[in-house]
């Protein structure tokens, strides 16, 4: 066991831990950080003297995490982030905006490969390039990194599950039919359950609410088929939909990113509403890199009302 130290832990020992563990050495830590090596060495004993525990085995001239440094050592590196995010929120307030500001983004993956660049590209324009990170998961898991603070702003399926979250914009939408555009009943001006009887269904999997309801319309007018394919994506269901494979029941905001494919999107009537919407933390200070996104957003969903609201 490490002896106990009873200095005061800085920055610096938290980013010579993040360097190490990224390098495997305090040689090259040490020429990450542009400090010497005897340096490094002293700021990861200092620490481990502080915590009380060993956070690397050394042999030789390379260090690997011990069970210690396995466990503590997410949390260490959590630190380095705030103290990254700290740093970066300074720079953002000397300067209103900078190439340093970070924006952080979690997306559903069917949203990520065409509307988040064009938001992106419209952001760049207006205020010039920042750092972004973009993530992508579902919906539950979209909404834990925004409650965890490993993302600035999300993209979700209302209501929410997760508490501490605060609804930024509200898009409202309804669940369409996608079929190719060859289907013989491509050009009806609206699809009833009943129009699906015999029809190969392409539905997203039970894990999405929209699904319960979809089987609970059906239940109730006497579909009792079972869907022949389940997407894991609404950009999934639209490719599948787009090969002549099925009738996709899917939300017609996030479907209509895919209108290149050769694909109709046919209203289901009775109407099934779906509401996403823009999300943030309640508890976590918005950056101003976000802050001026979710203005862009707002621009663009007054410039482009039929896009975002079909």
């Amino acid at each position: 066991m490490a002896r106990a130290w009873n200095g005061v832990i800085s920055l610096k020992h938290i980013e010579a831990y993040d360097a190490i563990a990224a390098t495997g050495s305090t040689v090259a830590a040490a020429v990450e950080l542009g400090i010497s090596q005897s340096n490094a060495s002293r700021l990861l004993q200092q620490l481990e003297d502080y915590l009380g525990v060993r956070l690397f085995d050394r042999d030789k001239n390379r260090l690997s995490p011990t069970r210690e440094g396995l466990q503590l050592g997410p949390q260490i590196r959590g630190i380095a982030d705030r103290l990254q995010a700290l740093k970066v929120s300074a720079v953002e307030l000397e300067n209103g905006r900078s190439r340093e500001m970070l924006l952080r983004l979690a997306f559903p993956a069917s949203l990520v490969a065409n509307r988040v660049p064009k938001l992106l590209r419209a952001f760049f324009d207006l205020h010039g390039p920042v750092r972004v990170e973009i993530a992508s998961g579902s919906y539950l898991a979209i909404e834990r990194m925004i409650a965890d603070g490993q993302a600035d702003i999300g993209f979700a399926r209302s209501p929410l599950s997760t508490p501490g979250l605060k609804e930024e914009h509200v898009l409202q939408a309804r669940v369409t039919c996608a079929l190719h555009r060859d289907h013989h009943l491509a050009e009806s001006p609206s699809l009833s359950i009943a129009d699906l009887k015999g029809q190969d269904l392409i539905v997203l999997n039970r894990e999405r609410p929209v699904r319960h309801q979809l089987e609970a319309l059906f239940y109730s007018n006497g579909l009792r088929k079972r869907p022949l394919l389940e997407a894991h994506s609404i950009a999934s269901a639209c490719g599948l939909a787009a090969e002549g494979l099925g009738i996709a029941l899917v939300g017609d905001l996030i479907a209509h990113e895919y209108a290149d494919l050769p694909l109709r999107f046919v209203p289901l009537e009775p109407v099934l509403p779906v509401t996403y919407c823009l999300i943030t933390s309640d508890k976590n200070p918005l950056p101003q890199a976000a802050k001026l996104f979710l203005k862009g957003v707002d621009t663009w969903l007054q410039t482009h009302p039929s896009e975002a609201m079909p």
